[in-house]
């Protein structure tokens, strides 16, 4: 408003500047004529100087515009073009001021006794003729002030409707912005402090509504990862405790048996129990890193057949010890691969884990190799004809600490951490299944030329 204010102000005196330098110049314009026409005649006698003189102020053209005047010697008004005499002595400034000019013409602007508004301006006739001393013309201001009344008239016609609109636009900003981004800001607060149940009402076909659903979407996925989260502290204090009751029984029995046999089989469980805890740790810690980009990756040319050869000759008596069959068909050809023995190991021992988990007695798990020599892929797929995995599960198995329906124990971090291994080494991990019939899984990789060189 105070731009607007000030703005308002220095057009409205750039307005009124320019009107009255227009009007000073038309004037000044005719009473230089009117000089110059004298100034021709200077050498001519005074009556004929004289007798011009009222010639050019019956023929003047513009009487409708300007009045024309004769001032004496004395200063006073001698005549006028319309015949009335004006009681203005009072406001004869610009004939004292022309006497001092050096071209001898001023100008003044001021109110006459009946209130009009005019300028006049003054000329002094060198030298006087008879008792005429000067030309004097006076036109009304009022139409000039009437223009500029127009133009501040639209500037304050501009001036409200630009208040109008701000204050409007105004409103509008808050009603249709900040109103909502505080509503949004509240139940932001709100899925803050874990209140993940509230959603934001999204009335709204804009950006704001695109924020409302975002933000919807985000309190979702946080109840979820919070209840994935609690569901996994369940699962995983479960899968703890189970081992570390075993241990604690059996070291309890052993304190008070001497019998060679118990302390046998005492110890056989406690080690087994204790290679399963490490297992789990170590996987929890190996997703941690992951997740972190602080797990660190050995990678080297290996050959991926001799490592896949190593995990099933590892994983067959365990096979055979829950009556699952364990089908391996080898190959003699060397696939080289550039990773980390060590990791890509670990996915081959996790994906067949899972696959003895979820298959039961008198099933079959098959191990296969497919090398795409055209387009240097590998595909190595763990398959099994066990329970399957339902269809509503299938995109949320790689998911951190998900565990579907029927899930068996685990932290539910196996398969993730396979898909971030695999993902680390530029492959593709793809999971395949029909619930009650099968589950395929197959990770791929990228070949190299050979094992020479560095």
């Amino acid at each position: 408003m105070v731009v607007l204010v000030l703005a308002t102000a220095f057009l409205m005196i750039f307005v009124r500047n320019s009107y009255y330098s227009a009007a000073e110049n038309a004037i000044l314009s005719r009473i230089n004529s009117i000089n110059g026409t004298l100034t021709v005649s200077a050498d001519m006698p005074d009556s004929e100087r004289t007798r011009i003189l009222y010639r050019m102020s019956e023929e003047f053209t513009e009487k409708d515009k300007f009045e024309f005047m004769f001032i004496g010697t004395n200063g006073k008004i001698l005549a006028t073009s319309t015949g009335f005499m004006p009681n203005d002595d009072m406001h004869m400034e610009d004939t004292f001021n022309a006497r001092a000019a050096l071209d001898g013409i001023a100008t003044n602007v001021y109110r006459t006794q009946m209130g009009e508004k005019v300028l006049t301006a003054t000329c002094i006739i060198q030298p006087s003729i008879d008792n005429i001393h000067a030309i004097r013309l006076v036109t009304s201001m009022e139409k000039v002030d009437g223009e500029i009344a127009v133009v501040g008239a639209m500037a304050a016609l501009f001036f409200v409707a630009v208040i109008a609109f701000s204050v409007m636009s105004g409103m509008y900003f808050v009603r249709s912005i900040v109103y909502p981004i505080r509503s949004i800001e509240a139940t932001a607060a709100q899925i803050s402090k874990g209140e993940f149940g509230v959603r934001i009402e999204n009335t709204y076909n804009d950006e704001i509504g695109q924020l409302c659903d975002t933000i919807n979407n985000m309190a979702v996925e946080l109840g979820r990862s919070d209840e994935i989260k609690n569901e996994f502290i369940s699962s995983v204090s479960h899968e703890l405790r189970t081992p570390l009751t075993a241990i604690k029984g059996w070291a309890e029995t052993l304190n008070h048996t001497q019998d060679p046999q118990m302390v046998e089989k005492g110890t056989k469980v406690i080690l087994s129990e204790t290679e399963r805890l490490y297992a789990m740790v170590e996987n929890l810690l190996d997703f941690s890193r992951l997740q972190n980009s602080d797990m660190k990756f050995t990678k080297e040319k290996m050959d991926l057949v001799a490592e896949i050869d190593e995990v099933v000759i590892m994983f067959t008596p365990r096979c055979a010890q829950n009556e699952i069959s364990l089908v391996y068909e080898g190959t003699e050809d060397i696939i080289p691969v550039y990773g980390d023995k060590g990791r890509l190991k670990q996915v081959l021992v996790n994906l067949l884990d899972n696959a003895i988990k979820y298959t039961p007695a008198g099933g079959r798990i098959e191990v296969s190799v497919n090398n795409d020599k055209k387009n240097s892929l590998v595909h190595i797929s763990v398959e099994d004809n066990g329970k399957g995995i339902h269809k509503e599960d299938m995109e949320k198995v790689t998911q951190k600490f998900y565990k579907g329906k029927g899930a068996k124990r685990g932290s539910g971090i196996g398969l993730a951490l396979v898909k971030e291994i695999i993902t680390a080494h530029g492959g593709e991990f793809k999971v395949e299944s029909e619930y009650g019939v099968y589950t395929k899984m197959t990770f791929t990789l990228r070949t190299i030329r050979s094992m020479k060189g560095k």
